[in-house]
């Protein structure tokens, strides 16, 4: 059975309207928490007290303490130089060598080009996240390994993508006009490719973004990321297993945070593409 489910304009103008200045609002917040941790952290994030140990929130410790007493929205906070900061070096890594590597890919000899577009299918082959735990689990358990596995798995979306774009752009008329006047290969990719390129990539960085925290998160939350006591958001929920059913607000904030910062990058991406369509 097939249900047509394509919007009017009119629906799709109201919440691309109302959530666009509110995923905007949450990257200012998180450039804050990156930018200014001691400022906005009302305590230290490393710092035992035992005294308040799993309390509720309160106008002390507005999203509650977890297992050691720690402020758990004070470990929000630092927690964002490393999820998030780890996620954007994936993300700018693997797009920063995909653009090369595929922008080679697509002006090089239809020979060579094969054989690079080969070897990015073979990345493809293996199921990504299951990549991604080999390849950790091999390195050693870290952020640095986290970052590096996830950067391998990440680069060839970008490969394909920017190769596709190339092989579509050297055949116009500007590439052409170029060509003939003489013109070589590498300024013909940089200067009047890349260009074009650029706008695709930007589009597919900032979605990516979102997708590289979860991902981050969730090697974390499976003990491959960060180590106790960094307050990292994926071990944040990992180290609150145990005390859901007593103490909710230590799973739910970050849980919260990580949803919150994945939707506003998608939101951010589909206008940037919506804007580049238009």
């Amino acid at each position: 059975m097939s249900i047509s489910t394509q919007p009017t304009r009119r629906t799709i103008a109201r919440p691309k309207g109302v959530l666009l200045p509110l995923a905007l609002l949450v990257l200012v917040i998180l450039a804050a928490f990156t930018l200014l941790p001691g400022l906005i952290a009302p305590h230290d994030p490393i710092a035992l007290a035992m005294a308040d140990r799993l309390k509720p929130p309160s106008l002390t410790h507005i999203f509650g303490t977890d297992e050691g007493g720690r402020d758990v929205f004070s470990r929000i906070v630092y927690g964002t130089r490393y999820s998030l900061g780890v996620a954007i070096a994936i993300v700018f890594a693997s797009a920063l060598f995909g653009v090369i590597y595929g922008a080679v890919s697509g002006m090089a000899r239809q020979g060579i080009d094969n054989l690079m577009m080969r070897i990015v299918d073979l990345f493809f082959g293996f199921p990504a996240l299951v990549l991604a735990l080999a390849v950790a689990a091999s390195i050693g358990r870290g952020l640095d390994s986290v970052a590096l596995s996830l950067a391998i798995i990440w680069w060839p979306g970008y490969a394909r993508l920017v190769r596709g774009e190339v092989l579509r752009l050297r055949e116009r008329p500007h590439v052409e006009a170029a060509r003939a006047l003489g013109v070589s290969e590498m300024t013909i990719l940089r200067r009047h490719i890349i260009p074009f390129v650029v706008q695709e990539v930007n589009v597919r960085v900032t979605t990516d973004i979102g997708y590289a925290l979860v991902a981050v998160t969730a090697l974390s939350f499976l003990g491959l990321g960060a180590n106790s006591p960094t307050p990292e958001w994926g071990l944040l929920i990992r180290d609150s297993r145990p005390y859901f059913g007593s103490a909710w607000w230590y799973l739910v904030f970050p849980g919260t945070m990580i949803m919150l910062t994945a939707t506003a990058f998608s939101l951010i991406g589909d206008a940037l593409a919506s804007r580049r369509a238009a």
